[in-house]
């Protein structure tokens, strides 16, 4: 089963959903998840209410390496034009988290053809509810989505970095989800 990438992604730009709303988004990448993974052994997933976790399983595995993305939409009016511009009127992937998204899924596919030179468990986490505090990272590290993980990624799209350059943090970036409240006092 290949994975027309382009497809998949232009997919979800269509159904951005807000934060704890993703039903049809988790939908979409459970029936692609399914695909990949019919006839593999090696696979499990587990949800947690609108996010996914995909375990792989490597075949020396003294270690679990997590991968982390954003599933969810902005409450923001698709103004494009695109083709595939967004069907879910006032929602827009405007983060790139449709992207990361797709790349997630990616990865998991070549992970699952090389399975058998896989060492480590690898899993996937697709988060919902990223852009609310305070969210779905939470409630899943809360329910132990973390657990007997050893290392975390997570990846962003960054528009100020040039095509085939790759940005790296040693610790946290571009993380922040908060909520401000402006009141203006006339005299």
């Amino acid at each position: 089963m290949t994975l027309d990438l382009i497809k998949i992604r232009r997919d979800l730009h269509k159904i951005p959903e807000i934060g704890l709303e993703e039903f049809k988004t988790q939908a979409y990448l459970l029936e692609r998840i399914a695909e990949m993974t019919e006839g593999k052994d090696f696979v499990e997933k587990r949800t947690w209410r609108t996010g996914i976790l995909v375990y792989l399983h490597g075949h020396a595995p003294e270690k679990t390496i997590g991968w982390r993305t954003d599933i969810d939409g902005l409450p923001i009016v698709e103004e494009t034009g695109l083709d595939f511009k967004s069907t879910h009127e006032g929602r827009m992937h405007a983060c790139g988290h449709d992207g990361h998204t797709t790349a997630l899924l990616a990865m998991c596919k070549v992970l699952m053809q090389y399975q058998k030179k896989l060492p480590h468990d690898v899993v996937a986490i697709f988060q919902y509810g990223e852009e609310q505090a305070p969210g779905g990272a939470k409630p899943m590290i809360d329910a132990g989505c973390l657990q007997g993980i050893d290392a975390i990624f997570g990846a962003h799209l960054w528009t100020p970095l040039p095509l085939g350059t790759l940005g790296y943090s040693y610790s946290e970036l571009c993380a922040a989800a908060d909520r401000l409240s402006l009141i203006t006092i006339s005299e």
